[in-house]
Parts: structure tokens; sequence; C-alpha cells
């Protein structure tokens, strides 16, 4: 009997578990090779942005951007990009623009690279001779780029912590003596 239990368990996890990875793995596994005549080409065109960050713009030929099928069916020619900083996917894109936000993706100073990979609706990277099709460049981060660090927003905000215990403090030791005060009337009130 704990047999017969034991394949049943085995046999619907087996089951469930091929079914569910399916769903997430397609597109991941996947990859469109294509030719190298008449395949789509891609170039960023990055630019510093004064508030912060870089404006960028993934210049392409011969590719449809096509936000409304993404997650779709692969259609040649058309999709949208996924967008990596530092080797790290941070997001995909629908159309030739985009804001670079360092303050968001930014872990270090530096150069480092930023790349750009056209995808089919499905998410599959196009491939030419095993290659992704995309383009990098390399941008420099600033140290005024980066977030702040714990340390530093802790930091930043402890006068004001400090400030805020004293006032409770004052305001409390206030309190206190009033409530002293008036619990002490009525017994002086009952000596008289």
């Amino acid at each position: 009997m704990k047999l017969l239990t034991c394949l049943l368990m085995g046999s619907f996890l087996i089951l469930t578990g091929t079914a569910s990875s399916h769903a997430y793995t397609e597109g991941a596994t996947l990859v469109h090779e294509i030719s190298i005549q008449g395949a789509p080409t891609v170039k960023l065109d990055v630019k510093r942005d004064p508030t912060g960050g870089y404006n960028v713009r993934v210049i392409t030929t011969d590719f449809l951007w096509k936000p409304e099928s993404a997650s779709m069916g692969y259609v040649l020619g058309q999709g949208h990009a996924h967008v990596y900083f530092d080797g790290v996917k941070i997001m995909r894109i629908y159309n030739e623009w985009f804001h670079l936000n360092l303050f968001q993706f930014a872990k270090k100073s530096g150069t480092q690279l930023l790349s750009v990979e056209l995808v089919g609706n499905d998410h599959a990277p196009y491939t030419i001779e095993g290659a992704p099709l995309g383009s990098e460049e390399l941008i420099t981060v600033l140290e005024s780029d980066l977030a702040p660090t714990n340390n530093e927003r802790d930091r930043n905000y402890l006068p004001f912590i400090g400030g805020g215990f004293l006032v409770f403090g004052f305001i409390a030791t206030i309190l206190a003596l009033r409530l002293r005060r008036n619990r002490a009337k009525p017994a002086a009130q009952e000596g008289r």
C-alpha cells in the first residue's frame, strides 16, 4: 500500500512539475536563428541625461516593434527587446526609446556594459550563427548616480530621529509633571 501511494504521488509530482515548468520556460530556452541576409540590425545611441542616468535610443532596421503581441506567437521580424545592465536583465522595452535610471539599477561606479537584445514576441532571442542579435555600449556610472546605501540614509535621518526623541521626551516630561500635579491637588484639598 505504501509503495502504491509513493508511486501515485511521484507520478503526480512529475506530471504537475512538467506542466508548470513548460509554462515558465517557453521562450527562454528557444532561439530564433535567422540568416544574416535581410536580418534586422540594431544600434544604440546613448546620451547622458542632465538630470541623471542616460537616454537611450535603440535604432533598428527591418524590425517591427509589436508591444501588443508580447508573450504571443513568434512572427519573423517583429517583437521587442530585453535590456541588460552589467550582465543583469533589467527590463523589456517595446519601442526604440527608454531611460536608463542608474539610481535604480547601478550597484557600483565605473565603466559598465549596457546591452540590448532583440527578441521575438515569445521572448526568445533572435540569433545569427548562434550569437544574440543586439548591441552594446560601455557607459560611465558616476558616484553621484548611485542610490545612497542604508548607512548613508540612516546618517542623513539621524538628526531628525534624535530631535524627535528630544521633543517626545520633553512632551512626556511635561505631561508627567501635570499628571503628578493634578493628582497632588485632590490630596491637598482633602487635607484642608
